[in-house]
């Protein structure tokens, strides 16, 4: 038998897979999972937490996936974004009120922290701009309905590992550190 999170994770991944979502039913929700209306208040409070807590737990498996570079682990996150782009629309869209960003940002800050210090000597304001830049091109790609292949994201992607290795070599070479924030990619 499922653990009741990996239970509420199925139920709300087949709601929000179906096209058009407005809104969780929370008592729907409740009942696909087998679990109390009352302890889905006390767990989550209210549904974007409960969005936030199983997007976080997707990310948390995906991290533990095959590979650990940083480049492995984004090709993982977009083909798994792509593979459910309508169940990361509305999760994203129904989230968007109350913005689930600072968790998900901090989620990507720790990730590339752990990449980075692996290979250098890395300020916490260039890691938070990358993870800012990470976050916010997905974000971008998400809330267009993953429109463009995720080769074409990738590509994108990419320049942040670019960007650490730059900034090692800098830190290595001339003990100095550099400012991205310039390098922020910019989107119409």
């Amino acid at each position: 038998m499922l653990a009741e999170m990996e239970r509420i994770q199925v139920a709300l991944h087949d709601m929000l897979s179906q096209s058009d979502v407005k809104k969780v039913n929370i008592s729907k929700l409740c009942i696909e999972a087998k679990i109390s209306r009352k302890t889905f208040y006390l767990r989550y409070g209210k549904i974007n937490n409960c969005i936030e807590a199983c997007i976080l737990s997707e990310l948390r498996k995906l991290r533990k996936e095959k590979g650990n570079s940083l480049k492995q682990l984004l090709h993982n996150l977009c083909g798994y974004i792509q593979k459910h782009k309508q169940y990361f629309y509305n999760a994203y869209h129904l989230s968007e009120k109350d913005c689930m960003c600072e968790k998900m940002r901090g989620h990507f800050f720790q990730y590339i922290r752990s990449y980075a210090h692996k290979r250098g000597s890395f300020s916490e304001l260039i890691v938070k701009q990358l993870a800012n830049i990470l976050y916010d091109r997905i974000c971008f790609w998400i809330s267009h309905e993953c429109n463009e292949d995720f080769s074409c994201l990738l590509e994108d992607l990419v320049i942040i590992i670019e960007l650490i290795d730059f900034q090692n070599q800098l830190c290595s070479s001339q003990h100095q550190v550099f400012d991205f924030s310039h390098y922020y990619l910019k989107f119409d």
